[in-house]
């Protein structure tokens, strides 16, 4: 077993946060992490499909976090497509 094993869930939601708070071009203000052992829940909202994949590839970097399950929905439209307000 690695060091990391005792690390509570708290900690890596913590930690995932502060990765997803360093993606540079993602409004990251309406994901809410949850973890569960060493799997982290990554819940709320961002604009595009994009957002949500950087998003799962960011938490997936984060060490102890051995699966991340994305119940992001979408708010916005990808880009280039037209959007009625």
């Amino acid at each position: 077993m690695n060091a990391i094993a005792g690390k509570t869930a708290a900690e890596l939601e913590r930690e995932v946060s502060e990765r997803l708070a360093d993606l540079p071009d993602v409004d990251v203000s309406h994901i809410e992490p949850h973890a569960e052992g060493t799997r982290v829940i990554l819940e709320g909202s961002v604009d595009t499909v994009f957002s949500a994949r950087k998003a799962v590839l960011s938490a997936e970097t984060v060490e102890g976090v051995h699966d991340v399950e994305s119940h992001l929905t979408l708010t916005g439209a990808r880009d280039g497509a037209s959007t009625h307000h």
